[in-house]
């Protein structure tokens, strides 16, 4: 491309700002140049060669120059990953096989304006990469077992990861100014719990390996400061790691991961300086799904490389390497072409024959294979000779003693029920005409273990089953009974319900009252000590020496104490003031303790109370009718329990504690009682042996109250002799707790 000269017809006097826009308007015509250049980067080859010392050399290709890589790695799965940004993907294949040097296969991926070239090994090993014009190259070698070896120097780039079990010639090449710089922990958005250790260089090694519950991550060659020298209890994250465990022993740091329990899975990554170990909860049902997705295939290795050979040869070299016998049938056919390394020898049996459309079928040590369709055609023909058989063999009868369920219940798992249906048809004539109608009733069934021939009949007296059929059905009734007829878990239920009430009543009061003298002085001629001795309630109270007129009646009403004077005395009358308090504390606990033992996924209950009468009348203008029924005041215990895999109980529970309340007018001047109502009904599951509060009711009353004289009652100083306080406290709670317990079984042998 040729690009005009900005300079060529501008005379050399010209300004220097006009200099400096040509060059710019220059520049902005060379930048779309550029960019469009970078943007046409692709992905175009992948190739690799393996090195001595089971070695791999990994070349990228790519259709300009390259750029530095951005590297990182995960221990599990053991993968090293590259990022090519600004570079597109353009191989023809999602996935290359590699199968060597420790290698299993390469990914590439393009996404979001780059390409990620994933590299799948069996076991982490050292690395390398390096950058030379157009290509990238990725050099993966092993380190014999016990030496430690330091990664080749490149230009670019380059980490090195010792595969696990080879810290015995660490210690000696230990650093200590290479350490662990941070140890953290974070519970992830989904209840992960992610182990996050920063180093302080890049191309520290990290082994991780799970022994038994634990996982271990051994950083060879790094320090611990004493700081970091701890035990993390991260159990409140409510992640699966209880606790993770960090110490220093023959010169390399170690980190100890104790998880709650095995449900989980972990994984592991690196970048840069931060390694991450992740646990992730699993359920029940992805914990077994993992497990059947796990290799199936435990054959002895084998490697075939073979071009356009007949498939009887391929299954020859099988047979000589496995020492089983394989009968081939006529109609196996057809060339491979085979390149396999260190491959199970049941897998590559599996791949062969899927190839050409084969099966086997294996009886004992003899293999026999077949064209998959010959194979089932011959199968059928067994099944149906094998009915033929059924329906002429002849019938025998046996007995089945049942143990420990009733035969009437296993005859229905037996039998099962039958598709009946049944139709009926009504029909109605009239003069004129005629009209039908028609019905059905289908069942739904499930199938029966027996044959078409035979049955099944109870002994109640015996609890045993008589059985005829053939020979072959009878060893599956036996069979079923030997799982179904077995002794049922048994729980025992506890419960306490605590009814606990505390009371508190406390008065205060005053009366006031005038009392009239008879006479100044007594027979002896001494003035006579006057006091108010009189009665609580009344207009005239008699007291020693005359007659007391209450003024105020604020007393309280059932005084415990009371204390009397005397205030003035104003000529025949005398004023007197009583002063009068009370109180009352009361606490009570009602508790009831319900207990009882059921068997797993059966219903039991326990009562105890009174049936309250009551009368109903019903009737016309005619007349009545008086009716009397009963309503239950109990208390009571309905459960069903569900013991789970993990002996924990499931329970449906119903629990009431109800009582006779206050009374009631009825008809015909009966007096009925009221019923006061304490219920719960709920699902828990509960630990075995542990109590837990299924619910509580709180109640609280508590007033105030003050009667006094208006105005005077509210004076300063000598109001309390014109009012009188009250104050009631009654507080009422009710709490209900359960403890389920299995009970152990013993059965003793005979």
């Amino acid at each position: 491309m040729k690009i005009m000269d900005p300079y060529r017809n501008l005379s050399r006097k010209a300004s220097p700002f006009i200099r400096i826009g040509c060059l710019l308007f220059a520049l902005a015509l060379l930048l779309p140049l550029t960019e469009s250049i970078a943007a046409g980067t692709t992905l175009q080859s992948v190739d690799f060669s393996t090195l001595p010392g089971d070695g791999l050399q990994v070349q990228f290709t790519l259709s300009g120059p390259a750029k530095t890589p951005r590297v990182f790695h995960t221990d599990n799965p053991a993968r090293v990953a590259l990022d090519l940004p600004g570079v597109s993907n353009a191989l023809d294949k999602k996935q290359i096989p590699v199968n060597a040097g420790g290698a299993q296969s390469i990914q590439a991926v393009e996404a979001s304006g780059r390409t990620r070239v994933i590299v799948n090994l069996t076991e982490m090993m050292p690395y390398t990469t390096r950058t030379e014009g157009n290509d990238i190259f990725l050099i993966l070698k092993k380190s014999q077992p016990g030496v430690y070896q330091e990664p080749a120097p490149a230009r670019t780039a380059s980490s090195a990861y010792p595969a696990p079990g080879r810290q015995a010639a660490i210690a000696d090449a230990v650093d200590y100014g290479k350490r662990v710089e941070n140890v953290d922990f974070r519970r992830g958005e989904h209840g992960e719990g992610r182990l996050l250790v920063t180093l302080s260089d890049p191309r520290a090694v990290a082994n991780i390996r799970q022994e038994g519950r634990q996982i271990i991550v051994d950083l060879p060659g790094l320090g611990l400061p004493g700081t970091l020298a701890r035990r993390l209890d991260v159990l409140d994250f409510a992640t699966p790691v209880q606790s993770v465990e960090s110490t220093e022993a023959g010169g390399q740091a170690r980190l100890t991961i104790f998880p709650v329990d095995e449900n989980y899975e972990y994984s592991s990554y690196q970048t840069d300086k931060l390694l991450t170990v992740e646990l992730r909860p699993l359920t029940p049902a992805e914990k077994e799904e993992i497990k059947k997705k796990a290799f199936a295939y435990t054959g002895d290795k084998l490697s075939l490389n073979f071009q356009d050979i007949p498939i009887r040869s391929v299954l020859q070299i099988l047979a000589d390497f496995t020492n089983l016998n394989i009968v081939a049938s006529d109609t196996v056919a057809g060339n491979v072409t085979l390149r396999l390394n260190e491959v199970p020898w049941d897998q590559a049996l599996e791949l062969v024959l899927k190839s050409k459309g084969l099966g086997k079928r294996q009886e004992g040590n003899i293999i026999r294979v077949a064209p998959q369709d010959e194979i089932n055609k011959q199968e059928k023909e067994e099944l149906e000779a094998q009915k033929v058989v059924e329906d002429l063999e002849p019938l025998r009868t046996e007995i089945v003693q049942i143990n420990y369920t009733k035969a009437e219940d296993i005859k229905k798992v037996l039998v099962g029920t039958t598709t009946r249906t049944s139709e009926s048809q009504d029909q109605s004539s009239a003069i004129g005409g005629s009209s039908s109608q028609s019905s059905s009733t289908t069942l739904d069934v499930s199938q029966s273990i027996l044959s078409n021939r035979g049955n099944v009949t109870v002994d109640e007296r015996t609890n045993q089953l008589i059985v005829k059929d053939t020979s072959r059905n009878i060893e599956r009734v036996r069979e079923l009974v030997r799982k179904l007829d077995i002794p049922v878990r048994q729980v025992l239920i506890e419960s306490r319900i605590v009814i606990a009430n505390n009371d508190f009543t406390r008065e205060l009061g005053s009366r006031l009252a005038a009392t009239s003298i008879p006479g100044r002085l007594n027979p002896a001629g001494v003035a006579s000590t006057l006091q108010f001795t009189g009665s609580r309630v009344g207009t005239d109270v008699a007291t020693s020496s005359g007659a007391a007129n209450l003024l105020t009646s604020l007393g309280a009403s059932n005084p415990y104490g009371a204390a009397g004077l005397t205030l003035l005395k104003a000529g025949d009358y005398l004023l007197d003031l009583e002063l009068s308090a009370a109180q009352s504390e009361g606490r009570g606990e009602v508790i009831s303790n319900p207990r009882l033992i059921t068997s797993d996924q059966t219903k039991a209950v326990i009562k105890q109370g009174v049936e309250i009468p009551y009368t109903t009348v019903s009737g016309s203008t005619t007349g009545s009718t008086v009716t009397v029924q009963f309503k239950q005041a109990v208390l009571e215990l309905n459960v069903t329990p569900h013991i789970t895999p993990d002996d924990n109980i499931l329970m449906d529970l119903l629990i009431k504690k109800d009582s006779k309340g206050e009374s009631v007018a009825g008809s015909f001047g009966s007096v009925q009682f009221a019923i006061d109502k304490r219920e719960i009904e709920t699902t828990a599951q509960v630990a075995n042996g542990e109590t837990v509060v299924l619910g509580g009711v709180y109640e609280g009353t508590k007033t105030n109250v003050t009667n006094k004289v208006p105005f005077l009652g509210d004076l300063p100083g000598v109001g309390f002799m014109f009012r009188k306080n009250s104050i009631t406290d009654n507080k009422k709670e009710l709490l209900i707790f359960i403890t389920p317990k299995i009970l152990k079984q013993q059965m003793a042998s005979r």
